[in-house]
């Protein structure tokens, strides 16, 4: 009977992965089962005792701290429960994670045995550390993107809200709005349209998406957001109430004309965020310039001198790829383009707090090495306060018409292909590569300058379109996507970068990209 006892007890064991142990108070020796010993990384005969020398096997601070949890489990009458999570140290140098737990035998009220268990929770420890890490970096995005970002419990009162929100209604810090609702801030009527809206939002299910919403204020003129709201449920899909993201779009409110049209535009642009693709795939699409309704202003200061055109093509749902168009003023333009290290989450971060960053550093953008060099000052800091390695690629170039100029400084990317006007060749761009975003903070960028009515046209791009492989894992090449460019030039025809991911395409066979593309040129009339 007992042999079948242990036989099961042994199997039970196994099961849940757990180790016994059994340790007389006092004693030198402890008894450890197989599994004990192979999460101390030892063998029986020279197995430590990790209650009676814990600093022999635990990294320090955890051995006091077990030291101090034992102790109190042995003196306390009345407890029989001994617990602790802590840090042991292999001889191989490895660490591990273990939960022990344990009994306290008493005999007269004195401790004379502990009986317990032992599990490598190593696996959970890492995942909660990286849970903790993707937490810190969703709350760097929140406090830096240039939109409005609120979280509302059902009664519609802030519960989460970023800098930009504090801000927008007046409020010194974020602590100021929360518990408070719309009713503290705007006028009953449009704190009420805006409670019914999200009532009814709680209510369906269904969010509003890209809808241009007046906002009426007591003591100062109205004001235009474009408004995203879903409805908010927590881990257990319980209702929690709602959360949004407002963009400030009042300057180009200028009539209820325009306003129909840009709430017609928006809701185009915005038909494809239908799917509930979260609050970090809303964010990042809300930031691409051709996405943000800006686009025919932003390209206005250069109308009759030259064309620009984009092309992006995320692999994912969250990019590392983006660009932007920078109007500098009349006949002056700048064109950026990065590629963030890896994809995912933190790529997607990344390019927000670029994002952010860009604006900041609005004042160098006639400058390109002077802009690259205060964006990555910017990413440096924000990243230092991680233990997180990213780092993004960058090229920037300026079109001053001006003074007849194309200035261009790269970050660690590939240089930009320059056309020579009235002829089928490409320049020789000799601009040195500085190092990539976010490695130092010192980091020294140079540009140079080229004379713009020799150039035909300018076309920025990350490496994602000619690392395109095909189903045997051959690459598209630089070689190719260059004689490509060229050769879609030389026919004349329209939607250059189109046709240029075609061929792209064609390489691939079905396959798609297997990274982010992204592509921005600017063609001189």
């Amino acid at each position: 009977m007992h042999d079948s006892f242990q036989d099961t007890l042994d199997l039970v064991l196994k099961a849940s992965n757990e180790g016994i142990w059994d340790w007389n108070v006092g004693e030198d020796s402890i008894y450890y089962s197989d599994r004990v010993c192979q999460f101390l990384g030892c063998k029986k005969e020279n197995a430590p005792n990790i209650l009676k020398n814990p600093e022999s096997v635990l990294v320090p601070e955890d051995a006091a701290y077990l030291k101090n949890i034992l102790e109190l489990a042995l003196m306390d009458e009345e407890e029989e429960l001994f617990a602790i999570d802590c840090r042991v140290m292999r001889p191989t140098g490895k660490i591990v994670w273990l939960r022990v737990r344990g009994v306290v035998v008493r005999e007269d009220g004195e401790a004379v045995r502990l009986v317990g268990s032992m599990i490598d929770i190593s696996k959970r420890k890492h995942a909660e550390e990286s849970l903790a890490e993707e937490r810190a970096m969703l709350r760097l995005v929140v406090d830096n993107v240039p939109v409005q970002v609120y979280f509302k419990d059902i009664h519609s009162r802030f519960t989460l809200v970023n800098k930009r929100q504090a801000e927008w209604v007046g409020c010194s810090s974020e602590m100021e709005l929360i518990g408070k609702s719309d009713a503290d801030f705007y006028t009953p009527t449009g704190s009420k349209y805006t409670h019914f809206d999200e009532q009814k939002i709680m209510d369906t299910g269904k969010p509003i998406v890209g809808e241009i919403q007046r906002e009426t204020w007591p003591h100062r003129g109205d004001t235009f957001v474009q408004v995203v709201k879903q409805p908010w449920y927590d881990s257990r899909g319980r209702l929690s109430g709602t959360f949004g993201v407002s963009t400030d779009v009042t300057g180009i409110v200028g009539s209820q004309e325009r306003l129909e049209e840009i709430a017609l535009d928006l809701q185009a642009k915005n038909h494809s965020y239908q799917e509930e693709l979260g609050l970090a795939r809303e964010v990042q699409q809300a930031l691409l310039p051709s996405n943000d309704g800006h686009w025919d202003e932003r390209i206005a200061t250069v109308a009759g001198l030259a064309k620009i055109e984009s092309k992006y093509i995320p692999a994912t749902e969250l990019a590392g790829d983006y660009f932007d168009v920078i109007p500098l003023g009349k006949g002056k333009v700048g064109l950026f383009i990065c590629d963030v290290m890896g994809h995912g989450v933190r790529s997607a971060l990344v390019v927000a707090m670029i994002k952010g960053l860009m604006e900041k550093a609005s004042h160098h953008a006639d400058w390109p090495a002077k802009f690259l060099r205060k964006m990555n000052k910017g990413l440096c800091r924000i990243l230092g306060t991680t233990d997180v390695d990213m780092f993004a690629t960058a090229c920037y170039i300026v079109a001053d018409f001006n003074e007849n100029a194309l200035r261009v400084a790269s970050a660690g990317h590939d240089l930009p292909l320059l056309v020579e006007r009235g002829s089928r060749v490409l320049m020789d761009c000799d601009v040195p590569k500085g190092p990539a975003l976010g490695f130092f903070e010192d980091a020294v960028f140079e540009s140079r300058t080229y004379e713009l009515n020799t150039i035909a046209e300018a076309l920025l791009y990350t490496d994602g379109i000619y690392e395109s492989a095909n189903k045997r894992g051959i690459e598209w090449g630089k070689e190719q996507f260059v004689a490509s460019f060229l050769e879609v030039r030389q026919s004349g025809e329209t939607e250059e970068l189109d046709r240029l991911c075609a061929k792209a395409l064609s390489w691939v066979k079905g396959k798609g990209f297997d990274d982010d593309v992204c592509m921005l040129t600017i063609r001189m009339d």
